[in-house]
C-alpha cells in the first residue's frame, strides 16, 4: 500500500514503511476546492480512482496539457480556496480526459507560496522543463473566482507523471517506481531544482506511466 497524500501546507509527511513511501491521513473530501480548501492544503482521501471521481462529481476535468508561466501572480482568495497566492500559466495541447472540456489557450492558475517567500516542494507545485503536466482543473469558484480554472497538478516527465509527497495525490494499488530521471523539475514559481542530477537515492518523487494514470481518469 502506497499512498502520496499531502497538502500544499507547509507539514511534512510522516514516513510510511510499505515502499519507503511517504504516507498521511486524508483531511478532506475531493469537493470543490472552494468549499474544502484542497489547493490550500487540506487532501482528498483514497486512492487516485476515486479522487478523480469525486473531483469530477464536484464539476472539475481531467487534462493533460503543457502549462508555461505567464509571470502574472495573485494573492490568495477565500473564494479560490485560500491558498497564499496564484500563479498564471497558459495551457496549450491540452487533452481533457474526463468532465468539461478546457479549451487550449486558457489561463489557468496553481496554487504557490506568497510572493518573495522560497518555493520548495513542500509548498509548491512542481513544472517539468517543457511544461507538460497532468491536472484536476478546477472551474472557477463563485463571484470571486478567478478568472479560469485552477490546477492541481503532477508534471510529466517522458512517459511519466511525477507525483510529489506534497501534492495530495494518493497512489495506492499503482505500484509506482522511485522518480531517478536526470530531469530537474522546479517548483512554481521559481526556486532550487528538485530531482535531476546528483538527485538523492531517496528522493521523495514517485512515478506512474502517464498510459497507466489515464486508464485510470477514464474508469474513474
Amino acid at each position: 500500500m502506497l499512498a502520496i497524500v499531502v497538502g500544499l501546507a507547509l507539514h511534512r509527511p510522516s514516513q510510511g514503511a510499505a515502499q519507503g513511501a511517504p504516507q498521511a491521513p486524508s483531511s478532506a473530501s475531493a469537493g470543490n476546492p472552494a468549499a474544502d480548501s484542497d489547493l490550500a492544503g487540506s487532501c482528498a482521501g483514497g486512492p487516485l480512482k476515486s479522487q478523480l471521481t469525486a473531483a469530477i462529481k464536484g464539476g472539475a476535468s481531467v487534462i493533460v496539457a503543457t502549462g508555461t508561466l505567464t509571470g502574472k501572480s495573485v494573492t490568495g482568495d477565500p473564494a479560490t480556496a485560500g491558498a497564499p497566492a496564484f500563479y498564471a500559466a497558459t495551457l496549450t495541447a491540452v487533452r481533457t480526459l474526463r468532465g468539461p472540456a478546457v479549451a487550449a489557450g486558457s489561463t489557468a492558475w496553481i496554487p504557490g507560496p506568497a510572493p518573495g517567500t522560497n518555493a520548495g516542494p513542500e509548498n509548491s507545485a512542481l513544472l517539468a522543463p517543457g511544461g507538460r503536466l497532468f491536472a484536476l482543473a478546477w472551474p472557477k469558484a463563485g463571484p470571486r473566482g478567478l478568472a479560469g480554472p485552477t490546477l492541481r497538478l503532477a508534471p510529466i516527465v517522458g512517459p511519466d507523471v511525477v507525483f510529489s509527497p506534497w501534492g495530495c495525490w494518493d497512489l495506492t494499488g499503482l505500484q509506482p517506481d522511485q522518480y531517478q530521471a536526470s530531469t530537474p523539475l522546479r517548483p512554481v514559481p521559481t526556486g532550487p531544482n528538485v530531482g535531476g542530477e546528483h538527485q538523492a537515492a531517496e528522493n521523495g518523487l514517485y512515478t506512474v506511466p502517464l498510459a497507466t494514470v489515464e486508464q485510470v481518469a477514464a474508469s474513474a
